[in-house]
């Protein structure tokens, strides 16, 4: 969410609507919930405002085995929310409507346990986590697994843009054991526009149980058209302006992660204290599929103080022992063509391996047969079995 060089915008508040039904627009339309239990179905919503899924209850919810597609949110979730989302395929449908983008995949605000494993969303603006109510027990906490994720898109129908990311964690502070871990997210140039891939904006973990962000494969992030010079996104970035170190981004551990492919920056620190980014491989050729120049890269690893708040919340940071490699043309760092490290803004980045030259597109193509690789060797699958809509015509719901 941030440019090197330029400012930020907060994401806003979300607001939760009550409905009136458990079922609204009919066979395969929007369903609410209102109790808890398991879910099942087709839920289409053509109306940007209803989102194709709303949770309304605090009891456990298990939403699963699902086709969901709309013009606005796909799953919105009320504060208090104990959700596990699991096998659902989602699918954005941009709306005809002047400065309003596709919905997220899912929206949820103050939940207290929230699981998101074996889905795959399609042209989403991608989920998005405002605040937390859990109580810090080892079951209310933060899961996302196994996901696959193609086209996180914040384009409006009308031209311009809103600032989408597959993740963003926003004021979720000091809930332990959160795990983002095995998600496949792929960004195709000039079919998407994502600002970071994975922004934390005043999120933390604990000092005992940090946020473990890992093994996740990221691939593309680019303005639109692919080729513009101006672009703030990332593949990852730590965010955030709090006004102590309670509030600030903290305690996240990052490791095994591969990032390709994206513009202005790779992996990025500019706020927060106690994070750790670590064995990673971020691979930039700076070229789009054709050989074309992508003209808006910058650096691939850094650390910056980028709103100048004190020692006290911007502290014990460390980017080492990552793989990098990393196009640009008006830089020699390390060698000629290359930005692997921003010189001005890395004082805590040390012992990188720094691919030999030429980065070039077999390099990232090399970097996604690792990630096939890994996947087979864990024997780890990404993404929902459904594809489709499922055969019964009308939503399971079992207490």
């Amino acid at each position: 969410m941030i440019r090197l060089l330029a400012t930020i915008l907060m994401g806003a508040c979300l607001t939760i609507q009550s409905s009136q039904a458990f079922l609204s627009g009919g066979p395969n339309g929007p369903l609410v919930i209102r109790q808890g239990g398991t879910y099942s179905g087709t839920f289409i919503s053509t109306d940007a405002s209803q989102p194709c899924v709303r949770i309304l209850t605090r009891e456990p919810v298990l939403l699963r085995d699902s086709y969901l597609k709309g013009s606005g949110h796909l799953i919105e979730a009320a504060p208090g929310a104990w959700l596990t989302v699991e096998n659902c395929y989602g699918r954005g449908v941009l709306p005809q409507i002047p400065e309003t983008a596709r919905g997220r995949f899912l929206v949820a605000e103050g939940a207290r346990m929230l699981r998101v494993e074996h889905c795959t969303m399609e042209q989403t603006t991608g989920i998005y986590v405002l605040r937390w109510s859990g109580e810090g027990t080892p079951e209310e906490t933060l899961t996302i697994r196994y996901n696959r994720s193609r086209n996180i898109d914040g384009r409006y129908w009308n031209g311009g843009r809103t600032r989408a990311s597959w993740l963003s964690l926003d004021k979720v502070l000091h809930v332990p054991g959160m795990e983002i871990a095995w998600n496949q997210v792929i960004n195709e140039p000039d079919s998407s526009l994502v600002e970071d891939n994975i922004n934390f904006f005043n999120s933390s973990g604990t000092p005992e149980k940090p946020i473990r962000l890992h093994n996740n494969y990221i691939q593309g992030a680019y303005p639109y058209p692919a080729t513009s010079r101006e672009y703030s996104g990332s593949g990852i970035m730590m965010d955030g302006q709090g006004t102590s170190a309670e509030t600030s981004t903290a305690y996240v551990q990052a490791y095994a992660n591969q990032v390709v492919n994206t513009c202005n920056a790779g992996m990025s620190i500019a706020a927060g204290h106690d994070i750790r980014y670590f064995q990673n491989r971020v691979v930039n050729s700076a070229q789009l599929p054709d050989g074309r120049y992508l003209p808006s890269t910058f650096a691939g690893l850094a650390v910056f103080n980028h709103y100048n708040s004190d020692s006290s919340m911007f502290n014990r940071h460390s980017i080492d022992h990552n793989v990098v490699g990393y196009n640009n043309q008006n830089y020699s760092i390390p060698v000629p063509g290359r930005h692997d490290e921003n010189p001005h803004a890395c004082a805590t980045c040390s012992a990188q391996q720094h691919l030999p030259n030429p980065i070039t597109l077999r390099t990232e193509q090399l970097e996604w047969r690792l990630w096939k690789r890994k996947l087979r060797r864990h024997r780890v699958k990404v993404g929902a079995t459904i594809t489709k809509p499922p055969i019964q015509a009308n939503p399971l719901a079992q207490r």
